[in-house]
């Protein structure tokens, strides 16, 4: 999701359904931690607290940071591959940064794409580097796997927070992603009529 920290104005035509990033870090603690927290539980019940604890005593502080810096950066790169595959984007419509105030990474695409590209693109990180690796990670019990899965499904709340603030627009009407907040403009000729 684009976070660039410059005042946005609305485009002509367009209507602004986006959320600002404080309000999604205020809205989005207790869901995120909720996200981090059931896969954990859910490979305790299975594999038992030791077996967690002891999956991870080998795993260094380095380690972790590494995978966090890793995932982050693959997290935004997979919004980037999602709206260049589904919404027919070049790379050059695609610019990446982090925003100062909130110190959240983002991916912003500069030109329109349908909301279901969009949607795709927002959804596909929480899917393929949080939900499946918690998954195969309680599957096989592997601590680190699950952590690091928890974590990167947390981590994906702003953007389940947009699919929400999203759920009443059309599949195909058009979007333009948000320069400064969580969500896009979306293009009002494809609304309905209210």
């Amino acid at each position: 999701m684009a976070t660039q920290p410059t005042p946005a104005t609305v485009p002509s035509g367009y209507r602004d359904v986006s959320v600002p990033l404080a309000q999604v870090v205020i809205q989005g603690t207790l869901l995120s931690l909720a996200l981090l927290v059931l896969p954990i539980v859910i490979y305790w019940v299975f594999h038992g607290f030791a077996v967690f604890w002891v999956g991870l005593s080998g795993i260094t502080f380095i380690a972790w940071i590494a995978a966090i810096l890793v995932g982050i950066i693959l997290h935004e790169g997979i919004h980037a591959l999602g709206w260049k595959t589904f919404g027919n984007l070049r790379w050059r419509d695609l610019s990446f940064g982090v925003d100062r105030a909130t110190l959240s990474p983002y991916c912003h695409a500069h030109v329109p794409m349908t909301a279901a590209a969009y949607r795709i693109g927002a959804l596909l990180p929480g899917i393929l580097i949080g939900f499946l690796p918690a998954i195969i990670g309680i599957v096989l019990a592997d601590a680190f796997l699950t952590a690091m899965g928890a974590f990167l499904l947390s981590a994906a709340i702003g953007d389940f927070i947009v699919l929400w603030v999203l759920r009443t627009i059309p599949a195909n009407a058009h979007v333009l992603d948000h320069p400064s907040n969580a969500g896009c403009y979306v293009l009002e000729s494809d609304l309905p009529q209210e």
